[in-house]
């Protein structure tokens, strides 16, 4: 009778080595999940922030590059020459730029433009009977930007971002008599009509926390004030914009 081969397995130790060995990798893999998920969390949060600054700033290029600004028009010739005439700049009592200076929800900037020269207000909108379309901005008490055609009957405030902190505005005002630049808040500026440009200043912030979020010790809000470090994820966005109508009204 042949001797019967010799059985091979692991030992106890062995076994308790190697499960203790695959917990640590298991563990090992769920942090690593762990940290990719507040990753993803934390950049598709500043993804939504940049997105909502975006739509905002662009709604608001796009009023102010228009906002008093002439086009051209059919003179009404019945005779077989096509002449054309350029229409005014603004329209006497419609000012193609007015701001409201006070506390956030008080604060506001008006941008008018003919219809003719573009029938699209604020919120996309085209059925305005009226000579002009005048988009107002501001604030909403839910943190939104809001804005509406005022010439537009029966148009309420639409919100055209979220997440939206603080809304500061500065007007570039020109001084004919010494022939400088400066910057000014709506209550401070002497003539709307001098202002070449607006500064615009967006503090946007997540909707919701975002795990270990936390602001930069260097960065500040529109008017230098600290950022809250409540977990929410927060950028500060500036544009300066300028009036395209009063490119040549240089002091």
């Amino acid at each position: 009778m042949s001797p019967s081969p010799p059985q091979c397995g692991l030992t106890l130790p062995e076994l308790l080595m190697g499960l203790g060995l695959g917990l640590v990798v298991i563990a090992a893999g769920i942090s690593a999940y762990g940290s990719s998920q507040h990753t993803w969390a934390a950049m598709a949060a500043a993804d939504a922030v940049h997105a909502n600054a975006r739509m905002a700033l662009r709604n608001l290029r796009e009023q102010t590059h228009m906002a008093g600004a002439a086009y051209l028009r059919d003179n009404g010739s019945q005779d077989d020459l096509i002449t054309v005439a350029l229409s005014p700049a603004e329209e006497t009592g419609q000012a193609a730029l007015a701001g409201v200076e006070g506390s956030p929800y008080v604060k506001s900037i008006t941008l008018g433009h003919w219809h003719a020269l573009d029938p699209v207000d604020c919120q996309g909108n085209t059925s305005s009977t009226q000579t002009t379309v005048r988009s107002h901005y501001k604030l909403n008490t839910h943190q939104e930007l809001t804005c509406k055609d005022l010439n537009l009957n029966g148009s309420t405030y639409q919100a055209l971002a979220e997440g939206v902190e603080d809304f500061q505005l500065r007007y570039a005002e020109a001084n004919p008599n010494n022939h400088t630049i400066q910057w000014k808040t709506a209550n401070q500026v002497s003539h709307m009509s001098q202002v070449l440009a607006i500064e615009v200043c967006l503090r946007v912030a997540s909707i919701t926390p975002v795990h270990n979020a936390q602001p930069h010790a260097d960065q500040q809000g529109c008017q230098g004030e600290a950022l809250a470090a409540d977990g929410r994820v927060r950028r500060v966005f500036k544009s300066v914009m300028t009036l395209h109508n009063r490119l040549g009204l240089m002091p």
